[in-house]
Formats: C-alpha cells, structure tokens, sequence
C-alpha cells in the first residue's frame, strides 16, 4: 500500500471496489492478509459507507472475509475451494454451450484455434497473468454469444478468483492438457453436437486434473 496515489473523497463504492480489486491482482494486498479499514480510509481519502459496501461486495464475490471487530482478511484459496469453483464453472459453462451452440460459426472456430496456439506459445513461469488471460479469452469467444449476462457474470466472477487472483502455476503437465483440452472442444463443435461438447465442457471442469493437486 505504500506510494499508492490518493483517491477522490467522493469515489463511489463500484471505484473502491475496483481499487481494491486491483491492488489484490497486482500482489500489492497478498491472500492471508489483513485490510485495516481505518488505515485504508485515510490512504484512500473515503468515508466509511462506501469502503464497507465494497467489503461487502468484495466478500460476496469471495475475495474477502469480514470478521467483526478483527478487520477484513483476504482469502487464500485451498484446494478443495479450487474444486469447488471448477464445478460451478464447468457447469455454467456447460449450459452457455448448448444455448449458443447454433450461433458458433467457422469465424468463432478459426478464432478459438488461434487463440489456443497463442496460449500454447506463452511461459507461464515468465508471463503466468497472459498465459491466464489467454485461457479465458479461449473460452470467452463463446461465452460472448450468450445473452444471459447473469450466467456470464457469475463465470467470469469465479474466473477471476481461479485465475486472476490465486496465480496458481499447475505445472508444464496441466498447460499440456489445457492445450488439448481446448483442441477437444474445438473438434466437438467441428463435429456439431451441441449435447457432447456441453458434457465435455462440464466433466473437463468437474474432475479438475486432480493428479496436477498442490496442497495449500
């Protein structure tokens, strides 16, 4: 938090959020750790009111937890919470397949396929916040079709805490099978069954790799 400019005494709760959630993102407020909201307050500029509604939002969407009179604890994810996520993604993600599926045309494939081969190129251990974006990009060109922008939220928000938040590397063997997982979705489409890509899409998510667990 050190050198961290001064914000606006009449930043909306949604610019505090945002805040917060970027310093989290760039390593400046690591898991484990306590927020002292007074601190924060003075730092920041705000009042109380809108620094607490974006705790509050902040623990809604699982970054945080807020512990009366003890302060405002960031979350470290174990990996069971990891499982978890992956299962609400995989069957999310599953449902938005079969309701875009007709609109996924050959311009939607050509350009998973080149976003694949894009991710495939990345170090993750020299640039692990792009190889990520590139994995939810992959997935995005057809979540970007769907028009229930609830569902689309709520995997985006879970997105967020897998992989913009915990920065976990799985190790050369998990990007393989990431690689050919994509290429597996790709060709399932190819083939035009809505039913066994969903399928796919969901059990890929549900048995989340487990020979590729790091304990916590």
């Amino acid at each position: 938090m050190k050198n961290q400019p001064i914000i606006n005494r009449n930043l909306i709760r949604t610019q505090v959020y945002d805040y917060l959630r970027q310093q989290m993102t760039n390593g400046n407020m690591q898991p484990g750790s306590i927020i002292e909201a007074k601190k924060l307050m003075k730092d920041l500029g705000v009042s109380q009111t809108p620094l607490r509604e974006a705790f509050l939002q902040l623990q809604a969407d699982g970054f945080v937890t807020i512990m009366p009179q003890r302060g405002v604890k960031i979350n470290a994810l174990n990996w069971q919470d990891i499982k978890e996520i992956y299962e609400i993604i995989g069957g999310l993600e599953s449902r938005v397949m079969i309701s875009v599926f007709d609109r996924i045309g050959q311009s939607e494939i050509e350009k998973m396929k080149q976003i694949n081969e894009e991710m495939s190129n990345v170090n993750p251990r020299k640039d692990l916040h792009r190889y990520y974006d590139k994995n939810i990009e992959f997935h995005n060109v057809y979540l970007n079709l769907c028009n229930n922008n609830r569902i689309v939220i709520l995997i985006h928000r879970h997105r967020q805490i897998l992989f913009d938040f915990a920065k976990r590397d799985y190790g050369r063997e998990w990007e393989k099978d990431n690689y050919l997982e994509h290429l597996e979705i790709i060709k399932l489409i190819e083939k035009g069954d809505a039913n066994k890509t969903a399928a796919y899409i969901r059990d890929m998510h549900l048995t989340l790799k487990t020979k590729y667990r790091q304990d916590s």
